[in-house]
């Protein structure tokens, strides 16, 4: 019988395989979801990435099913060290309904990660879970605006063009 980790197999870290396919049959059978959030622990860095894509997608059409899983995300903040699922718990982290101080430890960790990797996609996905914190938060704006123009002086391209739309958005906002 075939596993949702037999769809998620493969070598190529760049593709995201058949996750969208685990997503179609995830919100179809919500039971799979535990099975396709655990794949973020699984010992094949493929299976990881594609499983964190998974929940992901799902997370945005479900919040529930990921907010059920909220305090294992939080847990695991500083252990997450793959960069592909990263940038998906990054993105996560702002579907979450946090209490503050969920709020602050998430927010602490998408700093740590802006500052310490090297993965342009890490870089902006935290920079739009920072940005969507202190839309939600107007005290976090001038941190969070301070950080993103540092991100801008000598970020690539991505993390320019990403900055410049969470700047506007901060615009229109104040």
């Amino acid at each position: 019988m075939l596993t949702i980790y037999d769809l998620l197999k493969g070598n190529d870290l760049r593709s995201i395989g058949k996750s969208n396919e685990v997503v179609n049959l995830v919100t179809s059978d919500p039971e799979l979801f535990e099975e396709v959030f655990n794949g973020i622990f699984n010992e094949d860095k493929v299976i990881r990435a594609r499983c964190a894509d998974a929940v992901e997608k799902v997370s945005r059409k479900f919040p529930e099913y990921i907010q059920k899983r909220k305090s294992v995300i939080l847990k695991n903040l500083k252990v997450y060290n793959q960069k592909e699922v990263i940038w998906h718990i990054a993105s996560m982290l702002g579907v979450l309904k946090l209490t503050p101080k969920e709020n602050k430890a998430a927010t602490e960790q998408l700093y740590k990660w802006l500052e310490s990797s090297d993965s342009i996609i890490v870089k902006v996905m935290c920079m739009q879970t920072l940005s969507d914190f202190a839309m939600r938060d107007k005290k976090l704006i001038k941190s969070v605006r301070d950080e993103i123009e540092k991100q801008m002086i000598n970020g690539a391209p991505a993390i320019k063009a990403r900055g410049r739309h969470i700047l506007k958005a901060f615009e229109k906002a104040q």
